[in-house]
């Protein structure tokens, strides 16, 4: 048996390891929410564009990592550029912003309305 282990984040116990491709994949057991990978694939494929410190408060502390489970469990492609932000120190940094387009982006909001649509169900129930 799994040994149960703190989870300081959620303030509860969970089971296991975290498992990374699974992190990106579905989470629709009952009562739970959306995963980060769910929630991310969810923005988007509503036509949001993000880079790493937009994605910050978001909950994902690093989008790199979350773009490329997502190209890999779901057979999307981003688009990507560099872009220069202000950082907090008064300078510019490059960062990769990233976004989904034309069959992508169709192929995500599918994923998404199907994620939305299960998770509503599990919660009527």
């Amino acid at each position: 048996m799994a040994e149960k282990k703190q989870n300081p984040l959620a303030g509860g116990l969970y089971e296991g390891s975290v498992d990374s491709t699974r992190a990106a994949g579905s989470n629709l057991t009952a009562g739970k929410p959306l995963g980060k990978g769910d929630r991310m694939l969810c923005l988007f494929a509503s036509g949001v564009r993000l880079h790493r410190f937009e994605a910050e408060p978001l909950g994902d502390h690093c989008l790199p990592t979350t773009i490329a489970d997502l190209q890999q469990c779901h057979s999307l492609l981003f688009d990507r550029v560099t872009v220069k932000v202000r950082n907090r120190f008064g300078g510019e940094t490059r960062v990769t912003e990233y976004w989904l387009s034309g069959d992508y982006l169709k192929r995500a909001q599918e994923i998404a309305r199907t994620l939305q649509g299960q998770k509503q169900g599990k919660e009527a129930a």
